[in-house]
């Protein structure tokens, strides 16, 4: 998997394609069986048929070390990108016909965001596919190298620093606790 596949797709030199994929043609039966009852109506069915068929074969979905890329269109292009920084959480579904056949569809929602800001439908091994996305996100590389904030106030330590604050700690409560006996024999 490489981002030559996809001339759409323009990464940054240190970041690399983690997983990447398109929607399963089983996902949209539902949508091809209506067509195919809709043919006798002037042809109406023809034309959801491959019109679905044509969107679902220029749909892509591209995990990276650093953002999520969505690309759509059959006339146009349209490419949406959600960087790992601002995922605030992941999940996937399946129905019925895709537990049956291994595919389904990741959500993903962002900070500050409404819902789901992106879903990659129709994706084989829906379950892998966002635990990649998971590890993608976590193992995203620290801005500084002791402690990154989330802008919220909260701060994530690094376990050097975390172990040093700790040890430092320990070194005062043991000078507390001598002090505190000398006045006590005092």
């Amino acid at each position: 998997m490489s981002a030559t596949e996809y001339d759409w797709l323009s990464l940054e030199p240190d970041e690399e394609v983690v997983w990447s994929g398109q929607p399963e043609l089983l996902g949209y039966v539902w949508v091809f069986v209506t067509g195919i009852v809709l043919i006798p109506l002037f042809g109406v069915g023809l034309v959801i048929i491959a019109s679905t068929y044509f969107h679902a074969q220029n749909t892509a979905y591209v995990i990276t070390t650093d953002s999520v890329f969505k690309k759509t269109g059959i006339f146009s292009r349209k490419i949406t990108d959600i960087g790992h920084e601002n995922i605030q959480d992941t999940g996937y579904n399946q129905g019925i016909v895709g537990r049956r056949y291994g595919f389904g569809t990741v959500q993903i929602s962002t900070a500050g965001g409404s819902g789901v800001e992106m879903s990659l439908s129709y994706v084989q091994d829906p379950l892998a596919v966002q635990s990649r996305l998971d590890r993608a996100v976590t193992k995203r590389p620290q801005t500084d190298d002791s402690a990154e904030s989330d802008g919220l106030g909260s701060v994530r330590i690094d376990a050097a620093v975390l172990e040093e604050l700790t040890e430092e700690m320990r070194a005062t409560r043991k000078a507390l606790e001598s002090i505190e006996e000398r006045l006590d024999e005092q």
